[in-house]
């Protein structure tokens, strides 16, 4: 699947990926929530989430897949699929979940977001998916927004641990 718009495009990650990915995926979570936490917890974070070997092995699992936005040659965009994933309130459904989706704030209000979102949509459509559902930060309005604006609904809401701060998310769903 590929995408194409203007100088940008949308692909599936590739293990060529995974140095630029692995920077890509720390910078926009530092960016978007480095102001709203400690920077231990933080650097805590990062530093277990965002290694290299760990992307590496996120792109060996055949239940994870990415999904890269490009300009040029330059990652400023992703999201991470996870398949057969659920949450509570969603047993009986064949789930995929949005584990992360970013892109870099140079390029946010470009419509990139919602092009990326489809895209994603595509992919769990293609993967028979019933569900795609992700978790939200609830002190992220911008987010919460561009959710229901692509069609995702609350269906509960569950905790997120940030280095030693235990944060709340709401879930979203969307049915496909």
């Amino acid at each position: 699947m590929n995408a194409t718009t203007t100088d940008f495009n949308i692909r599936p990650a590739q293990w060529s990926d995974a140095p630029a990915l692995r920077d890509l995926m720390e910078k926009t979570f530092v960016d978007t929530y480095a102001s709203y936490n400690t920077p231990a917890n933080m650097q805590m974070y990062t530093s277990t989430r965002f290694g290299l070997a760990q992307v590496q092995l996120e792109l060996r699992d055949e239940n994870v897949h990415y999904l890269i936005v490009e300009k040029q040659s330059e990652l400023i965009g992703f999201a991470k699929l996870v398949q057969n994933h659920s949450a509570k309130g969603l047993e009986n459904k064949k789930a995929l979940e949005i584990e992360r989706i970013y892109l870099d704030k140079a390029y946010h209000g470009q419509q990139l977001g919602a092009q990326l979102m489809q895209a994603c949509l595509e992919w769990a459509k293609q993967s028979a998916a019933e569900v795609v559902w992700l978790g939200v930060w609830e002190h992220n309005p911008k987010a919460i927004g561009f959710y229901k604006r692509m069609g995702f609904e609350r269906f509960g809401a569950h905790t997120f641990t940030l280095g030693t701060e235990v944060q709340n998310d709401f879930l979203m769903k969307k049915e496909i």
